[in-house]
């Protein structure tokens, strides 16, 4: 199960690499490949075999949380960037995300370098837990992300209702949905701390937030990640219908054309006539597009009689034309 999220987290990322270095969308993709990489060193084997290279002393408990720290105010960048209209505002909000963003990796960073914790152990709240310097770590830290997560749910629901499409709207709703979890998330963990240190491990309680904790954190995962690829795959899905449907229009128009370019031979770019393995061309839209044009140039022309379409064959081109009137509309709009 703890392998779960850090997978997820790694598919985003590759999904997301296009986006690196776009001045608009490089925030989720630094987000998703800093929140992997903390995930990935979260998981306790790959702590012990990372620790030793960096110098033992549970450095990697300090990579891991400033990795964390840094994806999740690189997420909040993005949610803003997408979702708030008002660029005087939103360059506020991002102004304060930074200092705050700052002025916490620079606590937990003094906070660890001031704390003993010489032996290597993934479980830092339990075992080190009780040194002021590690307390203050583990607190800023989680305050923090928890302030994200607040923050990031009420900025999706504030800006929901001004999201004409629904699939913008489902999509941020998922990711307010999947932050708010995370924050429960965290609140399991500082109780599970807090409770083993008055019962110890072996309780019902704690074996309940167990179960919260090893279940929610990949649902909350999973949630921002669908929110994250919901327009995307929406998107993908939309041009594959489309494509399909050029195909099926293709097929529709061949005959036509067929008929119409055997008497207009000099207003057609190609002069054999169109197989059924039209449907296999790498660019129908555009072959789609082209055999329309000529056949309405051939229509206009009219230099034989037999060239009048019929009101089926018309039906056919007309439908023709309105999908790729909507195709380029959309993209326009896009």
């Amino acid at each position: 199960m703890e392998f779960i999220p850090a997978a997820i987290l790694w598919v985003l990322s590759v999904v997301r690499l296009p986006a690196a270095f776009d001045p608009h969308r490089g925030s989720v993709f630094r987000a998703t490949i800093l929140a992997a990489v903390a995930c990935t060193l979260y998981i306790p084997v790959v702590y012990y075999s990372v620790d030793p290279l960096l110098g033992g002393r549970n450095r990697t408990g300090l990579v891991t949380l400033l990795s964390l720290l840094l994806g999740f105010w690189q997420f909040r960048t993005a949610i803003l960037l997408a979702t708030v209209p008002d660029v005087h505002g939103r360059r506020r909000q991002l102004a304060f995300g930074r200092w705050v963003a700052g002025l916490a990796c620079l606590t937990v960073t003094v906070a660890f370098l001031t704390s003993r914790v010489e032996v290597t152990d993934p479980n830092l709240p339990l075992t080190y837990g009780d040194q002021p310097g590690m307390a203050v770590f583990l607190w800023t830290g989680s305050a923090f992300i928890m302030w994200i997560c607040v923050d990031i749910a009420r900025v999706c629901r504030r800006n929901l209702p001004q999201m004409h499409a629904q699939v913008f709207r489902s999509a941020f709703a998922l990711i307010a949905g999947g932050c708010f979890l995370f924050a429960l998330m965290l609140l399991d963990r500082v109780l599970y701390g807090a409770i083993v240190r008055i019962q110890g491990s072996e309780s019902a309680t704690t074996d309940i937030l167990n179960v919260f904790y090893w279940f929610g954190e990949p649902v909350a995962v999973l949630l921002v990640s669908l929110g994250l690829l919901l327009p995307r795959l929406t998107e993908q899905l939309k041009h594959r219908a489309f494509g399909i449907h050029v195909r099926r229009l293709l097929l529709e128009v061949r005959p036509i054309w067929n008929r119409v370019a055997a008497h207009q031979r000099s207003m057609v770019l190609e002069k054999h006539r169109a197989s059924p393995l039209i449907v296999l061309s790498r660019h129908a839209e555009t072959q789609l597009h082209r055999r329309i044009v000529e056949i309405r140039d051939c229509e206009m022309a009219r230099q034989a009689p037999n060239l009048h379409l019929t009101a089926r064959e018309r039906s056919v081109v007309e439908r023709a034309e309105l999908a790729l009137q909507k195709r380029g509309g959309a993209g326009a709009r896009s």
